[in-house]
């Protein structure tokens, strides 16, 4: 049975870090609280992506 590819979801720990980014970007400053908000879920959606590219690479590398 083929494994489904994982949904990158953004973690709780992912969430904390891209809000610590977001607070580190000068031009956010400018932006509502609402809108630094979408820009760390991008971020943390970013991460997770970024996750679930490397357990794939490591689970391709796996099966070589």
């Amino acid at each position: 049975m083929p494994i489904k590819p994982l949904v990158p979801v953004a973690l709780y720990g992912d969430m904390a870090r891209a809000r610590q980014i977001a607070r580190l970007w000068k031009p956010l400053d400018q932006l509502s609280a609402a809108d630094v908000e979408i820009v760390a879920k991008a971020i943390a959606q970013g991460i997770a992506e970024g996750r679930r590219h490397g357990l794939e690479l490591a689970q391709s590398r796996l099966e070589a």
